[in-house]
């Protein structure tokens, strides 16, 4: 069974969940790994975010890696992975949230802009940063971090589509997340769930070529 590390490595995708009904979540996420979708984050924002984790978590095990998004403070990650997070996504730096992760054994990837953010975010033990919002500055950005930070492993979140997800890549990207790109609230609400599964499927591709 692959670590989270490994799989995010290997994927270079996270599924970004937000305000997905927890009715419909199996349902989605059934859409998203038959698209080759192999890593998954649940935003904390949404409602039944905790259980959803926890029942993604048991029925996915061995098969994708669910993790929470907009982990904020130290308390979210107790909660978050008291939920079985097997990872912590956040949309900033804050050394508190990632020691906490750390220390359940879970893997943290919190947001960073600015050159300061990226190397508070590293010094502090993260395996990887959040490039966020990454579609301020485009690919182009993430390729000039890496110059004098060529040891930091980006994932590019933002405003990501298919073709954006490719050039951030071939920028350097580790990873990218995927949001409204990949599963719309539209196609939620309307049950549309061979649209998610064409979405995933089209990004996977753009990455793998």
């Amino acid at each position: 069974m692959l670590t989270v590390q490994q799989q995010i490595n290997r994927s270079k995708i996270v599924a970004i969940l937000r305000n997905v009904p927890l009715d419909r979540l199996p349902r989605v996420m059934e859409a998203l790994y038959e698209g080759g979708i192999r890593v998954a984050e649940i935003t904390l924002n949404s409602d039944g975010a905790l259980d959803g984790i926890r029942v993604m978590r048991k029925m996915y095990e061995g098969k994708m890696s669910i993790g929470a998004g907009t982990v904020i403070t130290a308390l979210d990650v107790e909660r978050a992975t008291d939920a079985g997070a097997e990872f912590l996504i956040s949309p900033h730096t804050d050394e508190r949230v990632i020691e906490a992760a750390l220390s359940h054994s879970s893997v943290p990837i919190p947001g960073a802009l600015t050159p300061t953010e990226v190397v508070r975010a590293v010094t502090a033990g993260a395996p990887y940063v959040k490039l966020f919002p990454c579609t301020t500055f485009g690919p182009s950005y993430v390729k000039e971090l890496l110059a004098p930070l060529n040891h930091v492993k980006f994932m590019a979140v933002g405003g990501i589509t298919a073709k954006l997800a490719a050039a951030y890549i071939q920028a350097g990207a580790i990873a990218v997340g995927a949001g409204s790109g990949l599963v719309s609230h539209a196609d939620v609400m309307a049950h549309n769930y061979a649209a998610i599964t064409s979405n995933a499927r089209e990004l996977v591709r753009h990455i793998e070529g």
